[in-house]
């Protein structure tokens, strides 16, 4: 994302009238251009396709090729966004068509622009509000590495993964006691790594602010720290479906987490979390999967410490 950023904005928005192809490997077939105030994207079409964008945006297929554009101002990071998931795909998918992707990619962008909807929803912004507490504490620890290891994409096994540490985070409800677990793996100690296990509570408040009214805060509270830590926050923001120009269509209102509403564990050899791994089980078969489970943190051995304690 940090690629097809640089490219759009330092070599295309600054020149008008200029043109380049994508300096990523797996969608170097594809090029930009910039003429007057619009960005367009260009690209090989194998096979005719019928996708579905949203109103801002202009498809058109001619002959064997296709071209997407729209106003650079304000949508030129959804088009980054859709280039990163064409992106993400193709590596994920080599033998898959092209022109497939393309179609499956617009169609993620269109739901995001459906006006019966968020961009986000209220599970994801729950999430997110979640990842971003833990994320601003580890900002004052551990700086610009904290922001370097955040998996906004959530691909990784946890949320921020550091050199020899790592958090897992994850948001509850108001008076919750229970937390929700992807997969086994992401609360299992390992040796060399220490794992902290961060819960935020969120709450749905009718009074309270919406995820961006949210995001201005902290990113505030970053710039506050260092002007730094902003540019590639609102960059990671953005390959997540945030942007200033969906701003307006989110809805949903929440209570603004506290620094006390972030509760910090350490996750040991002796967790809970490590019942499956321990010498006396088999070990798991890589084809075993097992995911989402609930885990009580109202047990003696979950004891909240402060996150500069443990790091």
């Amino acid at each position: 994302m940090n690629i097809i950023h640089r490219q759009i904005t330092n070599r295309l928005l600054e020149n008008e009238n200029s043109r380049l192809k994508l300096g990523l490997d797996a969608i170097s077939d594809l090029s930009m251009s910039f003429v007057d105030g619009i960005l367009s994207i260009e690209g090989p079409l194998e096979e005719e396709i019928n996708p579905k964008y949203p109103n801002w945006m202009k498809f058109e297929m001619d002959s064997n090729r296709f071209t997407i554009s729209a106003k650079a101002n304000p949508y030129s990071p959804e088009l980054c966004f859709f280039l990163m998931e064409v992106w993400k795909e193709v590596k994920m998918n080599p033998d898959k068509v092209l022109g497939r992707i393309i179609e499956e990619s617009l169609f993620f962008i269109e739901k995001r622009w459906n006006f019966n909807k968020e961009p986000l929803d209220k599970k994801s912004q729950r999430g997110l509000i979640g990842e971003i507490e833990a994320l601003h504490q580890a900002v004052q620890i551990k700086g610009q590495e904290a922001i370097d290891s955040w998996d906004h994409t959530s691909h990784a096994t946890h949320d921020i993964t550091g050199d020899g540490w790592a958090i897992e985070a994850k948001s509850t409800g108001k008076d919750s006691d229970n937390v929700s677990i992807s997969s086994l793996e992401q609360l299992q100690h390992n040796s060399g790594q220490k794992l902290i296990l961060s819960v935020t509570t969120v709450s749905s408040d009718k009074d309270g602010v919406t995820f961006p009214n949210y995001v201005d805060k902290k990113l505030q509270q970053l710039m506050d720290m260092n002007p730094d830590y902003v540019p590639p926050m609102e960059l990671k923001l953005q390959t997540i479906g945030y942007n200033e120009s969906l701003r307006s269509l989110f809805l949903s209102k929440w209570k603004n987490p506290e620094v006390e509403d972030t509760e910090f564990y350490n996750i040991d050899q002796d967790s809970p979390t490590n019942w499956w791994s321990k010498e006396k089980n088999p070990e798991k078969p890589d084809e075993i999967l097992i995911k989402n489970y609930r885990l009580d943190i109202s047990s003696e051995y979950f004891t909240a410490r402060k996150l500069d304690e443990l790091l």
